[in-house]
């Protein structure tokens, strides 16, 4: 009796290493294939881009218009920014020497007061709009319309 005890004790059934390293494999390969078409992270991204342009706009009008203010230019301008000379409206800047006080990347357009992001597929949805002020005491409007950057 003691004899098939110990064989019992001996025979444990479970995976071989060679199993596991075969199994383990086959999962990075289906991982490495499959994973980027469910995980498409580039409407994120231009999102994000968005959003930064949208900010940098806010930062680079609110700048300027202070160096108008200090200047005593509260008209048409034109003021000295950026190593150029940027066109006033009502004191802040207008959105034809916006694109010379931002750093824009070439994945950004220009068309007209809109500023999109070129690989979204439709531009209308991936964008900052700029629109001049009205009033010396309304800052410009900036808007970022981002419901679909894909």
């Amino acid at each position: 009796m003691k004899h098939l005890t110990q064989q019992k004790m001996n025979s444990q059934s479970g995976f071989t290493l060679i199993e596991l390293v075969v199994v383990i494999v086959i999962l990075g390969i289906l991982a490495a294939t499959a994973a980027p078409k469910f995980i498409d992270l580039t409407g994120d991204a231009r999102k994000s881009v968005i959003e930064g342009v949208e900010g940098a706009m806010n930062s680079a009008t609110d700048m300027a218009h202070a160096k108008a203010l200090v200047a005593g230019e509260t008209g048409v301008g034109p003021i000295s920014a950026a190593g150029t000379n940027i066109t006033l409206v009502e004191g802040w800047p207008a959105l034809t020497s916006l694109p010379d006080l931002l750093d824009l990347d070439s994945e950004i357009g220009v068309s007209g007061g809109m500023f999109y992001h070129k690989g979204a597929s439709t531009p209308a949805t991936c964008n900052v709009t700029y629109t001049d002020t009205a009033s010396k005491n309304v800052k410009p409007n900036i808007v970022a319309t981002v419901t679909d950057c894909s």
